[in-house]
């Protein structure tokens, strides 16, 4: 069966946060995608990736074809 959640322990460690401070962006609405039932947080796998991918950065210079 393939998992399709992280609790916030797992997603904080996917993250390399704290889950203080995943708590804090979800409070702020800067974290990843989630899920509340019953009091119980769920982060989707999917979504977390791509909320990942949508933040990474890279060096304008190389992006731009220049070094």
């Amino acid at each position: 069966m393939t998992k399709l959640f992280y609790n916030p322990k797992e997603t904080a460690e996917r993250l390399s946060i704290t889950t203080r401070t995943l708590a804090n962006k979800r409070a702020a609405g800067s974290g990843p995608p989630f899920f509340k039932m019953d009091g119980v947080i769920r982060y989707p796998i999917n979504k977390l990736e791509t909320f990942i991918d949508k933040h990474i950065h890279h060096n304008a210079r190389i992006a731009n074809g220049k070094d």
